[in-house]
C-alpha cells in the first residue's frame, strides 16, 4: 500500500513512517524542516493551501495519514490565522484530495475539542473547545466529515515521547528532573497522556483496515498532570522532590485549558488488536527506548 504521512518529521508522524515500512508499504514522508529519515521525503508547506490537493493527487497514495497541526495551544491563541491554516483549512485540502482519489484518511485530532467539564469522553459527547486550538481541529474534523467519504478521525490526548522537532510535556521533564531542576506542574488539570509510539500503531492499523468514523486512540489511563510526572520521576529514577504542585489558575498561559479532556478509550479497546497502554506500562516502555 502507497502511504502519504504529513508531518513525517513529527513526533507521532516520525513513528508512523517507521512502522509503515516495517511492515512493507511505501511511504511518502511530507515534512517542513529537517526531512525526516525514512520513507520517500517530501517538503510539502502546508500554508501554501493551492498546492496541496495537486501535490497528494499526483501521487496517488491509497491512503493519507493526516498527523501534522499546529499543536502549540499558545501559539494558536496568539497566531490565529496560521492556526486556522493548519488546522482546519490544510485539513479540508487534503480531505478533498483523499476524496479525488478514492484514498482512505486517518485524521489526527485532539481531547482539546471538549470543554473538560467532564471527563473521560465518548466519541459521540458534543464537542466544545474551550481555545482557539480546541476550535481549529474541530473545525478540521467538520471538514474532513464533509469533504472526504472514506475517513477515520482519531483523537488523541497530550502525546508523549522520544523524536520529533520539539520538546514535548515527558521529554521536558526528563532532561530537566535529570538536570537537577524544579519543575512546577499542574494538579488540576486530567488528561489522557498516549505515548506516540503505541499511538503510532493504532493509527497505522486504523490506516491498513481502512476503518472509519471517530475513534479515540489515546492512553488507557486517565492522570492529572501532576500524577503523571511523578510516575515518570518513578519510573526513570529521578528525583519526585523537584516536582512542585501548582494549579491552573498558578500558570500565565495565554491560551485556557479544558480541566478534563480525558477520553474514554473502550471503544478502541474493542476494535483495535492494537491496545492502548496504561501510563506506568507505556513509561517503562519509552524508558526501554533509550
Amino acid at each position: 500500500m502507497k502511504i502519504f504521512v504529513t508531518g513525517a518529521n513529527g513526533l507521532l508522524g516520525h513513528q508512523v513512517v517507521k512502522l509503515a515500512l516495517n511492515a512493507g508499504h511505501e511511504v511518502i514522508a511530507s515534512y517542513v524542516g529537517q526531512p525526516p529519515v525514512g520513507g520517500k521525503p517530501l517538503e510539502l508547506d502546508l500554508t501554501k493551501l493551492q498546492s496541496i490537493r495537486q501535490t497528494i493527487v499526483k501521487l496517488g497514495p491509497d491512503a493519507i495519514i493526516h498527523t501534522a497541526a499546529h499543536t502549540n495551544v499558545d501559539g494558536c491563541e496568539t497566531d490565529r490565522e496560521l492556526a486556522h491554516k493548519l488546522n482546519a483549512d490544510a485539513a479540508r485540502e487534503i480531505a478533498l484530495a483523499a476524496n479525488e482519489l478514492g484514498a482512505h484518511l486517518t485524521h489526527i485530532s485532539t481531547d482539546y475539542i471538549f470543554d473538560g467539564e467532564k471527563g473521560l469522553y465518548k466519541e459521540d459527547d458534543n464537542p466544545r473547545p474551550v481555545n482557539y486550538y480546541g476550535h481549529t481541529k474541530l473545525e478540521g474534523e467538520v471538514y474532513v466529515k464533509a469533504d472526504s467519504k472514506n475517513w477515520c478521525i482519531a483523537r488523541t490526548s497530550a502525546t508523549y515521547g522520544w523524536g520529533g522537532e520539539k520538546k514535548n510535556f515527558a521529554t521536558w521533564l526528563v532532561e530537566n528532573l535529570s538536570a537537577g531542576k524544579q519543575v512546577k506542574v499542574v494538579t488540576d488539570q486530567y488528561v489522557s497522556p498516549t505515548l506516540n509510539m503505541n499511538l503510532a500503531e493504532m493509527v497505522l492499523e486504523i490506516s491498513e483496515r481502512k476503518l472509519t468514523g471517530v475513534l479515540h486512540t489515546a492512553g488507557a489511563s486517565r492522570a492529572s498532570r501532576y500524577d503523571f510526572a511523578v510516575e515518570l520521576a518513578k519510573v526513570f529514577n529521578l528525583n519526585r522532590d523537584l516536582i512542585k504542585q501548582v494549579k491552573v489558575k498558578d500558570m500565565s498561559w495565554p491560551a485556557k485549558r479544558p480541566r478534563d479532556s480525558s477520553l474514554d478509550v473502550s471503544k478502541c479497546v474493542g476494535l483495535l488488536k492494537t491496545k492502548p497502554l496504561g501510563t506506568q506500562e507505556a513509561l517503562v516502555t519509552m524508558k526501554a527506548q533509550l
